[in-house]
């Protein structure tokens, strides 16, 4: 990143990476990709296409009727619920094939696959090319996603409105105050209290972390502490993974913390917690902020259908056979150039209301598995993912994936090896 007086940091999860040129299976082209993914969704081939067609081999049931293979992962603690929705329907579909799923958190995810511990690196942040080359590993999204900026303040229940430059004066510790004329401005008839704002950040190295860097190094030009999956945080206590957050949250009043949608249903359990409405690039007026506030129509909530406009914009900006890209703002031009102070596609007539702080959920699996018998097996989940996941993702608060994203995937695991 050049001509920026903040670069980023230069650790291996903080950007995109792509997926590898040679091949040892056999060869789809781009746009045959997309057709299979298209085909596998109108005909609903999922898994019998999956695994016979893709992962080479049907399952076996142990004789105990248990897991007669074991496909390891651990990371994001924001993709974890969607893993644990997916794993018993993929078992019954595929008796004696499991998926065991840890929330141990992006950063851990990352690290774990790099290393070779687990099948799948669960996370919310996309490596960087040469990082994933380096490892033999290639980015495979399997949903969309969001993050929720939520708050614990006594006598306020309505969805209150933040922009990304307001959020980012409080987690770099510039706006102090819950009354402050900033947040006022943003939400006019709310009376705020003069309490002091407690902002909680993850402690772990973290999807959430790079996704909420990422708005705050977008949203506003005096944030100083970059993106990833760990930072150098300013103020503020931390907590561990998702569920974490929301424990911490509840028993802090007048904190406030950034939560994947995952964990809405914890969120909505938990007495003196709600979630805000986030300003879209008009709201953060390229990195400051008026005293008039913005118009009420640029704060956005968290729905499907203004994650799915988020995602619509951002996804333009897909440059293939890379899948590898931020959707925050409604994305980033190029994948790799988050420019200082500004987000990527503006709203438009089509997709006018997306909401700012949207992503995609990314597995990591290995180019050069130590057994391709058992990589077939890895393969096959995420085909059957990919297949099958969007009848699932709800319940998860998640999208699937577009056709076009689902193509790529499709293209980037025909090119891992298996074996029989």
């Amino acid at each position: 990143m050049s001509g920026t007086a903040q670069s980023p940091p230069t650790t291996n999860d903080s950007l995109t990476g792509s997926l590898p040129r040679t091949s040892r299976r056999r060869t789809l082209s781009a746009g045959a990709a997309v057709a299979v993914a298209i085909v596998l969704l109108i005909v609903g081939i999922g898994a019998g296409y999956a695994l016979g067609k893709y992962a080479g081999g049907s399952s076996t049931t142990s004789p105990s009727g248990g897991c007669a293979t074991t496909i390891s992962e651990t990371g994001s603690s924001l993709i974890y619920p969607y893993l644990q929705i997916l794993s018993p329907n993929f078992t019954a579909q595929n008796p004696g094939i499991c998926l065991s799923p840890a929330s141990t958190g992006s950063g851990t995810g990352i690290s774990s696959a790099e290393s070779g511990v687990v099948d799948i690196g669960g996370t919310d942040a996309y490596l960087l090319p040469a990082t994933a080359a380096q490892y033999n590993l290639i980015n495979v999204p399997i949903a969309i996603s969001s993050q929720l900026v939520v708050y614990n303040l006594p006598g306020i229940s309505q969805h209150l409105n933040f922009n990304g430059t307001v959020l980012s004066m409080i987690y770099q510790g510039a706006i102090t105050t819950w009354n402050n004329p900033l947040i006022q401005a943003a939400n006019p008839g709310v009376s705020l209290p003069s309490n002091t704002i407690v902002p909680i950040h993850r402690s772990d190295g973290s999807g959430d972390t790079f996704m909420w860097s990422s708005l705050c190094y977008l949203s506003w030009a005096g944030w100083k502490q970059g993106y990833g999956t760990t930072i150098s945080w300013p103020v503020g206590p931390g907590a561990t993974g998702n569920a974490g957050m929301v424990t911490t949250l509840g028993n802090t009043q007048y904190g406030i913390a950034y939560i994947g949608i995952s964990y809405l249903t914890q969120i909505k359990a938990t007495p003196g917690l709600q979630y805000a409405a986030v300003g879209d690039q008009n709201a953060n007026f390229n990195g400051t902020v008026s005293s008039g506030g913005a118009g009420a129509a640029n704060y956005i909530m968290p729905t499907p259908t203004n994650i799915s406009q988020d995602a619509n914009l951002a996804l333009q900006n897909l440059q293939p056979p890379s899948v590898a890209i931020s959707l925050i703002l409604g994305g980033v031009p190029g994948a790799t150039n988050l420019v200082l102070g500004h987000g990527g596609t503006n709203a438009t007539s089509a997709d006018p209301t997306p909401y700012p702080d949207t992503n995609l959920e990314y597995t990591l699996i290995s180019t050069h598995p130590a057994s391709t018998s058992h990589q077939k097996w890895v393969v096959a989940f995420l085909e059957w993912a990919l297949t099958y996941g969007g009848t699932y993702a709800s319940k998860a608060n998640f999208l699937p994936l577009t056709a076009t994203v689902i193509g790529y995937d499709m293209l980037a695991l025909n090119a891992v090896p298996v074996s029989a």
